[in-house]
């Protein structure tokens, strides 16, 4: 059998890509970031080794216009197709399936994704989609999924594997019931960096000071803390489990000795802490990793890194570390389940920066509730964190409900929900009733962006890049320009709809 997982390239009508790889709520950019998606890279990988014939489709990395990308995949007959999609696009991703249905009416096309998995009935109505996932754990569920297709002719009638939401019928759907993640995660493999084209993603990232960079095989699958309102790792289908350190250190060392890979970012909802990640930097240390003139960075939360193991992270060349701030008054951030309180910001930032670390801090605004108080002590603490140099970089977006997460339950809840039209979730504009116009929201996203130029930022930014001893000039002349198209492409694109007559 031949398995495809694709990506077809989506415009919008400014000439603007649509990212929606990586779990990621779909945003357009003019200069896109492409982003490898990982799970799907490992269920390639998986089913590769399984003896499986795999067609990696990504047709943005791949630079493909929409027609070649369909011609090409018609042209190449897979048996399965795999697509993964998100709210923005899901009408888009319909009209996709029923097109590449008509022509390839014996293949069978399995819908990935969080929108998805959420409303498995509803892409089935929709589309002439075959089966939907009802689990992020596409690598573990393939890896089960395909060989059955492929050994039973009845498979319509009676899969046994849990997580999916079989066709039978026009109207007649078979539920095998929840996905209980219950293997280990190392069973999954790392990603093939060459079946998946990984220099496709190297270079085009705004994350990646030094490239060639790339996304490492997640150490965790969902969030170990897993709470936030607003955040997809959250919910009663979604499972906490880890990958091992040792694995994960075999990967970072075939990735920095073989590919010559100049920083690994690891994108887990929330890195490992305390004694893991402890282990991790010390292996970094014992195996001679970080003299390779690589750099290394991952996600983690406020709170939840000793000072201890930050000192160790940088002794490690550990770089770029990025955390959700989301908001400055402790109502916002209670709202959202966050866990720490506004007092916990500076105080970790000092430790971060204190080690030479690049704290990079993303900010949401528009929340349902948010009134302009609320609004201004986030851009007062920003503008505070920002211009002491307890941040390096940070990155600010319209807070859009996503794919029915508690956040946007409470919002159809409340009866805030604006946008009746799923193309509208995609962060471009406010789609919530608000206290305040939405205008003083774009305003305060213009701000916070408008830091990377003021004087007293830039300075403070020189004299860290700068400092005897360091590397980090390189900064200035490649990332410090990559950042500055990127700043005023993300303002754009969130504030765009600024003088709109909304509330």
């Amino acid at each position: 059998m031949k398995i495809a997982i694709s990506y077809p390239p989506i415009v919008n009508a400014d000439g603007q890509k649509a990212m929606v790889s990586q779990n990621r709520n779909v945003q357009f950019f003019k200069k896109p970031t492409y982003l490898l998606p990982v799970v799907h890279g490992q269920a390639a990988t998986w089913l590769r080794d399984m003896g499986f014939e795999i067609l990696w489709d990504d047709g943005n990395a791949q630079l493909k216009l929409f027609d070649t990308w369909m011609e090409d995949l018609v042209r190449q007959q897979p048996d399965v197709v795999v697509f993964e999609s998100t709210t923005p696009v899901m009408k888009f991703y319909w009209d996709v399936v029923n097109q590449l249905k008509k022509q390839l009416p014996g293949c069978i096309v399995i819908m990935t994704g969080y929108h998805s998995m959420r409303k498995p009935e509803e892409t089935l109505e929709n589309s002439d989609t075959d089966i939907v996932l009802r689990s992020n754990h596409v690598d573990f569920t393939l890896a089960k999924l395909i060989p059955f297709i492929a050994e039973s002719n009845g498979w319509r009638d009676n899969c046994p594997i849990e997580g999916l939401m079989i066709r039978r019928g026009d109207k007649d759907y078979y539920d095998t019931g929840d996905f209980k993640q219950i293997e280990p995660l190392d069973l999954s493999p790392d990603v093939d960096r060459d079946l998946v084209q990984w220099k496709n993603y190297a270079f085009e990232n705004g994350n990646f000071l030094q490239t060639p960079g790339t996304y490492a095989t997640s150490v965790i699958r969902d969030c170990m803390f897993g709470k936030c309102s607003f955040c997809r790792y959250n919910g009663p289908d979604l499972t906490f489990s880890m990958r091992s350190v040792t694995k994960s250190l075999d990967e970072y060392q075939r990735l920095v000795e073989d590919y010559k890979v100049r920083e690994i970012f690891d994108d887990s909802g929330v890195w490992y802490r305390g004694m893991e990640a402890r282990q991790f930097a010390q292996g970094i240390l014992d195996r001679g990793l970080h003299r390779k003139d690589c750099y290394f960075g991952f996600n983690t939360r406020f709170g939840y890194m000793e000072e201890d193991t930050i000192a160790l992270l940088a002794k490690a060349n550990f770089r770029f570390v990025l955390i959700g701030l989301e908001a400055c008054d402790q109502e916002t951030l209670d709202k959202l389940s966050k866990g720490y309180a506004v007092e916990d910001v500076i105080p970790n930032l000092k430790m971060y920066t204190k080690y030479g670390l690049f704290p990079h801090l993303t900010i949401m605004v528009g929340y349902y509730w948010q009134t302009r108080e609320q609004l201004q002590k986030t851009v007062d603490m920003v503008k505070r964190i920002m211009f002491q140099g307890l941040a390096r970089t940070l990155q600010v977006t319209l807070c859009t409900p996503l794919d029915f997460t508690p956040y946007h339950q409470e919002c159809l809840d409340q009866g805030v929900l604006q946008a009746k039209d799923y193309n509208d979730f995609d962060m471009s504009r406010l789609i919530v009733d608000t206290p305040i116009p939405h205008d003083a929201y774009y305003e305060a996203i213009r701000e916070m962006y408008g830091i990377a130029f003021h004087p007293r930022f830039i300075s403070r930014q020189l004299a860290f890049l700068t400092r005897p001893g360091t590397t980090n000039w390189k900064f200035l002349f490649t990332y410090g320009g990559r950042a500055i198209r990127r700043v005023r492409q993300h303002v754009f694109n969130l504030t765009k709809h600024q003088g709109a007559a909304t509330s």
